[in-house]
């Protein structure tokens, strides 16, 4: 037989959240879950607190649906540390909340694409692009390729403005291309461990760690001159993306990578690399589906 499970001793209080003697309670403190010496606080710092208490733990157990709203409604509390840990554990509970609520009705009027790197095909092979895309939702879409003959560079097109609205709201609830800017990181992987991935210079002092501050004596070492990471020296370079968005509730979105393509931005160029040759399915018009003529 298991043995019985003994119950804590003394008592609880809901105020400070300490199990204390039975002697710490009065008779009304016992029935009230309140100790002697919380009894003595104001009644509104004996209820901040019960309600700071509440909270706590609140991010990582069930919550129901009466608790999600309480829970909610101090987020909007007058008393800022409640307010503070209500966000809190919201945020580590619902972590996708503000974000969901942000895109509820959301759409992208039109978006401006620049891109010019290297992209992966669907068999894996690296193609090189360098290509700036417009799109609206009155179905106005246009590419501009910079690597074909100068009199082939842009093509335009007139989609459905039904369709093209679809399509710029996907971009915005399925791609979620307006959070790119905080979602990704403009820092790439790197073999070499002692190279800076954003500036791409060697860091000579992790090269050699003891290496003396003065180091001009040394063959084959320079003058630091290595270049400023600071949005402002990027200020001249050409990005290798860059996207611009419209959005419906009245912000414009503009998000730009220097060092990095990511999978994010390759599959926003396919997409819209589609309304353009949107047939291209590897086989010529002459051949079979085995590759063979027909």
């Amino acid at each position: 037989m298991a043995p019985k499970k003994h119950k804590p001793q003394g008592h609880y209080c809901k105020v400070c959240g300490e199990h204390k003697a039975n002697e710490k309670f009065s008779g009304k403190g016992h029935a009230a879950h309140i100790c002697k010496a919380c009894m003595k606080l104001a009644p509104a710092e004996r209820s901040e607190q019960m309600t700071l208490n509440k909270i706590e733990g609140m991010a990582f157990r069930y919550l129901n649906e009466s608790e999600i709203k309480w829970l909610r409604n101090r987020m909007k509390d007058s008393r800022p540390e409640v307010r503070e840990a209500a966000a809190e554990a919201h945020s580590i509970k619902f972590p996708h909340y503000e974000r969901s609520m942000f895109k509820k009705g959301l759409t992208a009027f039109s978006l401006e694409f620049y891109i010019h790197g290297e992209v992966w095909d669907e068999w894996g092979d690296e193609i090189p692009v360098h290509m700036r895309f417009d799109a609206d939702s009155t179905g106005a879409f246009r590419r501009i390729d910079y690597s074909a003959p100068e009199n082939e560079r842009e093509t335009e097109i007139k989609a459905d403005p039904k369709e093209a609205r679809k399509f710029l709201k996907s971009v915005v609830h399925e791609l979620n291309a307006p959070f790119w800017g905080e979602d990704l990181s403009d820092t790439g992987p790197s073999d070499d461990p002692y190279i800076d991935v954003q500036t791409e210079y060697r860091d000579f002092e992790k090269f050699i760690p003891d290496l003396d501050e003065d180091y001009d004596d040394f063959d084959g070492y320079i003058e630091d001159d290595t270049e400023e990471t600071e949005p402002s020296a990027n200020k001249d370079r050409e990005p290798v993306w860059s996207l611009c968005l419209e959005l419906s509730n009245g912000e414009n979105r503009e998000i730009t990578f220097y060092h990095q393509m990511h999978d994010e931005s390759q599959a926003l160029f396919w997409s819209l690399n589609d309304w353009f040759e949107p047939d291209d399915d590897g086989f010529d018009d002459d051949e079979s589906d085995n590759g063979g003529p027909l």
